[in-house]
């Protein structure tokens, strides 16, 4: 039997084989192929950097232009007044979230500055008194001398106010041969690329920020242009799916932020800190960095705390981690969980999965990402059981079951 092939089936046969070697090369070239895609997006790092930025102050920025200078686009020429609102909520926007900063590191740098200071300047006592508390013990054993040895190196390096501890830690890397310095250059060289790719970054945020309306129109056309009308009107669904559902948790996680700070400064003048307002302010900016933020910000209240009132730094330990249990378990699903429209089982299994697959980064995207397919999902499913020709079907796979 003879079996005819149309245009359209060998187009596709020659698909399947071309993408079946291009795969094959991939693999085969793998390493190669991996070094090609890092180099990439190192040259695109500052334009990755810039929407990262401009959707996240885009939240914001939306909220200022339509409520706070929404009465600039009444009357006259619209498209003045438009431009001109544009460019006054990104303003206002930049103003807001400079100052947030500046607040945020005004309450923290100082008081951690005179902290340190006060450690170093009271180093030499406390090493005294840890010094005579283990010789009561040590010399049962015949370790005295080594212990008076062991702290005498340390009080060198602190010198007799402290003062010099600096210093000393400086001659002792400078000492320790050319692989120091190497590893400084090293480091200088990331951060100073680091700060180019941000500062790039941050002039491309600016430039999509204002002309986010064109750079959609041309999106728009390229994928409408490039695509199928079935495709294309798909990629476009899902992308608008899913700005509304980070744009969301942006959102709700700032508010989730808002409500950790505020218990935990809360909790922190409960136990008779003057450090209540300072802690607060810091746990809730920390809370803005998942996972890392919340043990950054425990352990520098805890250092705080503790040169004020031992007591008060394990009681300030024991109620953030109660307060974490709280936060993870009831405030996160609620707040950041119900304002992306997830349940609260998924936003914790999505926090577990994005973790335990990309670290910090797969927490940050993990919780947004698991809402858009659960979004997707979802609407795919109420298709499916609208379908009047799966009715029957279930219907009888129903009544089968009971």
């Amino acid at each position: 039997m003879n079996v005819g092939l149309d245009r359209a089936a060998i187009k596709k046969i020659l698909f399947l084989i071309a993408s079946a070697m291009f795969l094959l090369l991939i693999v085969i070239n793998f390493g190669t192929v991996l070094d090609a895609v890092g180099y990439v997006i190192g040259l695109l790092m500052p334009l990755i950097i810039g929407c990262c930025m401009a959707f996240i102050l885009n939240v914001l920025m939306k909220f200022t232009e339509r409520r706070v200078l929404g009465a600039l686009g009444d009357p006259g020429d619209r498209a003045s007044r438009r431009n001109l609102r544009r460019a006054a909520s990104l303003l206002l926007t930049l103003l807001i979230v400079f100052g947030i900063l500046v607040f945020v590191f005004a309450m923290i740098i100082p008081t951690l500055q005179d902290t340190v200071s006060s450690l170093f300047a009271a180093a030499p006592g406390h090493l005294k008194t840890f010094e005579r508390f283990l010789l009561e013990h040590a010399s049962r054993f015949g370790l005295d001398g080594d212990i008076r040895e062991i702290f005498g190196d340390i009080r060198g390096m602190f010198g007799e106010s402290g003062s010099d501890f600096i210093d000393r830690i400086l001659a002792f890397l400078s000492g320790t041969g050319s692989w120091v310095a190497k590893s400084a250059a090293g480091m200088v060289s990331d951060v100073f690329s680091g700060m180019t790719s941000a500062v790039l970054g941050f002039i491309f945020a600016i430039y999509i920020l204002l002309t986010k309306e064109t750079l959609g129109r041309q999106m728009k056309r390229l994928i409408t242009a490039y695509l199928p009308q079935r495709h294309g009107g798909r990629i476009l669904e899902v992308a608008a799916l899913a700005q509304t559902v980070f744009e969301r948790f942006v959102a709700g996680q700032c508010l989730e932020a808002i409500i950790i700070g505020v218990l935990a400064g809360l909790g922190t003048l409960a136990i008779n800190s003057s450090f209540a307002l300072m802690l607060g302010v810091l746990i809730g900016f920390s809370a803005l960095i998942p996972v890392v933020g919340a043990i950054v910000g425990v352990v520098i209240g805890a250092f705080l705390l503790l040169m004020e009132s031992p007591l008060q730094a394990l009681a300030f330990i024991v109620f953030i981690i109660v307060l974490q249990q709280l936060e993870n378990h009831i405030i996160y699903p609620k707040v950041v969980g119900k304002s992306i429209g997830l349940p609260g089982m998924w936003v914790l299994l999505a926090v577990l999965v994005g973790g335990t697959i990309s670290g910090i980064l797969g927490i940050v995207v993990g919780v947004p990402l698991a809402s858009v397919l659960y979004s997707l999902l979802r609407a795919d499913v109420g298709k499916r059981l609208d379908r009047p020709e799966d009715a029957g079907a279930r219907t009888e796979e129903i009544s089968r079951a009971v």
